[in-house]
């Protein structure tokens, strides 16, 4: 990726939208098939991931690779698939030079209109 002037580096092209729309609605209908203890169990755990014990934070900091692997380890006793589909969402957006808090902010709320 290139530097810009700024902090941090230019994020690359956006993944196909199609394909990532489609990443998003696996997530969402294995988010949905959960019990509701499971969802808040996900929900809490992507929180923590998102803002940290303190929930407070930069939406612009960026997410690891250790983050997303920290995350699917606790996430594969709820949901199998929910883990997998999670680690094919982080692997687009870590390609991309996307993975910052804000995606997964985003994919939280994602995950909550679908319950409604």
């Amino acid at each position: 990726m290139k530097k810009t002037n700024g902090d941090r580096p230019v994020a690359g092209p956006l993944p196909d939208y199609l394909e990532f729309r489609r990443l998003v609605v696996s997530l969402g209908n294995a988010y949905v098939r959960l019990a509701e203890r499971d969802r808040r169990k996900v929900m809490r755990l992507l929180d923590q991931i998102t803002f940290g014990k303190a929930s407070s934070g930069s939406l612009w900091e960026l997410w690891s690779k250790d983050d997303m692997q920290a995350c699917y380890l606790k996430l594969k006793p709820i949901s199998q698939k929910m883990a997998n589909d999670l680690r094919l969402f982080a692997s687009v957006l870590l390609k991309t030079g996307r993975n910052d808090k804000l995606a997964l902010r985003w994919l939280m709320d994602e995950l909550d209109l679908d319950v409604d």
